[in-house]
């Protein structure tokens, strides 16, 4: 069987796709057999032929890291709407099933090494009206997480709150990501500030990149330990 961890981000457009297919990308270098599971993604995009919606984080993991994989089998609900997946589903007449993902991502692990599960947004993002959030189904899934932050202003409040709130809900966090690191001065006093109050690892800084293909991958993530990354899922 194998191990999964959960990416959370600290807010929407944190980064959590572009870390999500980093790890994938890596850890199928390095021969393992391992794939991105996007339970719920809102604001789907329709197929060439307008018959079917399309998921675009899986579209972009599965561009960057070569999957030939279904986009159903990394993806359980597609919504249109690009608003929280509770609403999403609401506007659309669609029933989010708990155990429909539960399912989902335990088949998942009967047949890949390693399973990178993405949420939708924040830690408190309702995907059942407002009886079933993100952190439910982390705690549903037995998984421990991994926080992806921005570097910029803002971050130490977002990120410690976020850490904080995961351990009020007894989810362990295995370290955080720092992503849209420009190297400035504050910057680094973020990290320095986020690492105290928080006493987690920073596992990674990846740089500012507008535009992210194969190559940024390949360059952002080439120095990283692969040893760090197996870590996350012990």
């Amino acid at each position: 069987m194998g191990k999964g961890i959960f990416i959370i981000g600290t807010d929407t457009d944190v980064g959590k796709t572009f870390v999500t297919a980093g790890l994938i990308y890596k850890l199928k270098e390095n021969g393992y057999n391992a794939i991105a599971f996007k339970p719920i993604q809102s604001g789907g995009i329709l197929s060439a032929d307008k018959k079917t919606l399309i998921p675009p984080d899986i579209k972009y993991i599965k561009e960057i890291c070569d999957i030939e994989d279904e986009y159903s089998n990394m993806n359980t609900y597609c919504l249109k709407e690009e608003v929280s997946p509770h609403l999403a589903a609401r506007i659309e007449d669609r029933n989010i099933s708990k155990e429909k993902i539960i399912n989902h991502y335990k088949s998942l692990l009967d047949n890949y090494d390693y399973v990178i599960v993405e949420g939708a947004g924040g830690i408190v993002v309702p995907l059942i009206d407002n009886d079933y959030f993100i952190y439910d189904l982390i705690k549903d899934l037995n998984l421990d997480v991994l926080i992806v932050a921005k570097a910029g202003v803002g971050t130490i409040n977002h990120t410690t709150l976020t850490a904080e709130f995961l351990k009020q809900k007894n989810i362990k966090s295995k370290g955080i990501v720092i992503n849209q690191y420009n190297d400035k001065f504050y910057e680094k006093d973020n990290i320095k500030v986020i690492s105290k109050l928080t006493k987690l690892d920073i596992v990674h800084k990846i740089k500012n990149i507008e535009n992210p293909t194969v190559e940024n991958i390949k360059s952002e993530y080439r120095d990283l330990d692969l040893e760090k990354i197996l870590n996350l899922f012990n």
